[in-house]
C-alpha cells in the first residue's frame, strides 16, 4: 500500500515580526496556515460524522426512516469505493479495511431478516432476480484475475428459485486493445439449487440459504465481433457432496445484496440489475 508522507515545512524567521504579543507572518505562510487549518476542520467534521452514523446504527430507539437515509449514505460510500479498487481486485488494505466497516455497518441495520421464505421456488422471494457483483474478498473469485490468458468481465448472481446460478464473463487479456467492435467474450455458468439451510431453526435465523451444486459449464457468447451463441455450451453435472454449502444474508434491500459464505470463506456484495445479458 503507498504511504503518502506529510512534509511539514519549518516557518522561516525571516518576516516574522511580533506585535503585542501576537505573530504576524508573511501572506505565503498564512496561506499555508489557512490550508492546514482547512484539512483538521475537515478531518474532525468527518469524524463527527462517523461517530453520528455509528451513534445511530447503535441506537434501538433511531426511527426507520433514520435508517433508511443512513443506510442509503453507506451503500453509496460502499459503491464507490467499490468502483475505486475495482470490485476489490485492485483493492489496497486500507481499501479493505473501509470497506468491511461499512459492511458491518449495513449488516446492523439489515431490514431483511427472512430471506429464505420462498427458497424452494413456492412463492416470493426477496432474493429473486439478477444481482451484478460490485465487491468481493472471495479468494476463489480474486484470484481468477492472476489468469494472463483471460480477463474478468461482469460477475452475477441469477436467483430463479429454486436455482442460483453464478455468472461469469470471462474475456481475452487483449480485449482493450481490439476494441469492442471486436470483442469476445466467454461465459461460464455454476448452476446450484438453493434451500433453507439444514438443522436451521428460521425463527433463530432466516437468512441462512443452503446450496447444492448441480452443474457447471462454459457457453461461448462472442468471438471477435461475432455471435457464437449458437455453439453447444461444454458442460458437466457435478457429484453430490456431503459437505453442505451455503451462504448468510447479511443486507438484502430492493438495490443490495450482501452475502458471506461458509466455504470458501469471503463476502460479496452486489446490486441487483435488470438481467444479466452479456
Amino acid at each position: 500500500m503507498l504511504v503518502l508522507v506529510a512534509i511539514s515545512i519549518c516557518l522561516s524567521s525571516v518576516g516574522n515580526l511580533f506585535v503585542c504579543g501576537f505573530v504576524a507572518v508573511s501572506p505565503a505562510q498564512q496561506q499555508q496556515q489557512q490550508k492546514q487549518w482547512r484539512r483538521t476542520n475537515n478531518s474532525r467534521t468527518t469524524g463527527l460524522y462517523e461517530r453520528s452514523v455509528d451513534a445511530e446504527i447503535s441506537s434501538s430507539d433511531t426511527p426507520s426512516d433514520t435508517l433508511v437515509v443512513v443506510g442509503a449514505s453507506l451503500k453509496r460510500d460502499l459503491l464507490q469505493l467499490a468502483a475505486s479498487y475495482d470490485r476489490g481486485y485492485g483493492a489496497t488494505k486500507r481499501a479493505r479495511d473501509q470497506a468491511e466497516t461499512l459492511i458491518s455497518k449495513l449488516e446492523a441495520i439489515n431490514p431483511e431478516q427472512n430471506a429464505v421464505r420462498g427458497i424452494d421456488g413456492s412463492g416470493f422471494s426477496p432474493l429473486s432476480g439478477s444481482w451484478r457483483m460490485v465487491w468481493t474478498t472471495a479468494a476463489d473469485v480474486l484470484t481468477l484475475s492472476a489468469n494472463p490468458l483471460v480477463k474478468v468481465g461482469a460477475i452475477y448472481q441469477v436467483f430463479d428459485l429454486p436455482c442460483v446460478t453464478n455468472v461469469i464473463d470471462l474475456l481475452p487479456p487483449f480485449q482493450t486493445l481490439v476494441g469492442d467492435q471486436l470483442g469476445s467474450v466467454l461465459r461460464a455458468k455454476v448452476t446450484t439449487r438453493a434451500y433453507r439451510g439444514k438443522n436451521e431453526d428460521v425463527s433463530v435465523n432466516g437468512n441462512k440459504i443452503g446450496l447444492d451444486f448441480e452443474s457447471v459449464a462454459l457457453e461461448p457468447v462472442e468471438f471477435l465481433g461475432n455471435d457464437v451463441g449458437f455453439l453447444p455450451p461444454l458442460g458437466f453435472d457435478l457429484p453430490r457432496s456431503p459437505f453442505e454449502g451455503f451462504f448468510d444474508v447479511g443486507f438484502l434491500d430492493e438495490e443490495l445484496l450482501i452475502i458471506r459464505q461458509n466455504a470458501p470463506g469471503g463476502l460479496f456484495v452486489l446490486a441487483k440489475v435488470d438481467n444479466s445479458d452479456p
